[in-house]
């Protein structure tokens, strides 16, 4: 086959994926853009260009700061907890014993389970009135903690529910990097008078570090832009207190048609997102963790 006729099999084969790359992404990135330079609103039936407004306006809205900063603590505190209770797990499930095959399963009931029918046996879990926990409470200690009323309680319940949900799929991954690691070295550290934890430090973590990276990143990622936890369990309240910044984008353009500001902050997420990947990546190559 001559080379031009390479090139155009590749160009016939390569266009159609190019196209619905541009039409699905860029384009809706670019009239997101667009949106929010414009203070438009579905209720008023207006459209008017306002520049910059709405970003500036968006840093003066007590609801949004709330957002952003309980979706940095949100994100960066599940995906902590995650990775720390996650290694240990799956250090559990690569060891030799009877049932493990059966522990395996079961770890992964959690997140198999969707994520709105977890948040709202979570919010019944958790309920001041029948829940489970609170119910404990009151026979331990004789007092009735309102988890999902009081501000910081419900934040750290949400953040608990997250880590519940997510933390088996971390350790079914980090599973099969354990599974990676060749046996002779903990053969070689034993014969050497190494104990357990000394093998896990200096033979495990190390191999396991490339892909401790590489989770933890993609994790702050996902959790960045999800907001169905939150739905479900308790809708950005106390007020607005658990709301994340992609549920306040939903609010601002499906429940209330302002459209302008919901653009902007989803500009906002976009940039987030885009700077955390890109430090993720340099810092995975920079300390040659297999990028």
């Amino acid at each position: 086959m001559s080379r031009r006729r390479q090139v155009l099999l590749f160009l016939a084969l390569a266009t159609p994926v190019v196209v619905l790359r541009l039409a699905t992404s860029l384009y809706p990135l670019l009239h997101t853009l667009y949106l929010s330079a414009f203070e438009s609103s579905l209720l008023a039936g207006s459209s008017q260009y306002v520049g910059l407004r709405n970003y500036v306006e968006m840093w003066r809205d007590p609801a949004i700061r709330d957002s952003v900063s309980f979706t940095v603590l949100f994100v960066l505190g599940s995906t902590l907890l995650e990775l720390v209770l996650a290694f240990p797990l799956a250090l559990l499930l690569n060891a030799s014993f009877r049932g493990r095959r059966l522990a395996r399963t079961v770890n992964l009931l959690p997140w198999a389970i969707p994520t709105v029918v977890a948040a709202i046996g979570f919010r019944w879990f958790f309920d001041d009135q029948y829940g489970m926990f609170v119910d404990a409470v009151h026979r331990l200690a004789g007092v009735r903690p309102a988890i999902l009323v009081d501000p910081w309680p419900a934040r750290l319940a949400v953040i608990g529910a997250n880590v519940w949900k997510n933390t088996p799929f971390l350790a079914v991954i980090l599973l099969a990097g354990l599974q990676g690691v060749p046996k002779e070295l903990y053969e070689a550290a034993v014969i050497d008078g190494a104990s357990a934890v000394q093998c896990t430090r200096y033979i495990t973590l190390p191999f396991c570090a490339g892909l401790l990276s590489t989770l933890g990143i993609f994790f702050i990622l996902w959790q960045l832009a999800s907001f169905d936890l939150v739905y479900g369990m308790t809708q950005g309240g106390p007020g607005t207190a658990t709301s994340v910044v992609s549920y306040r984008i939903l609010q601002l353009a499906v429940l209330w048609f302002n459209y302008g500001m919901a653009s902007a902050l989803s500009v906002v997420l976009f940039l987030l997102v885009l700077v955390v990947g890109v430090m993720g990546v340099t810092l995975l190559r920079r300390f040659d963790v297999g990028l």
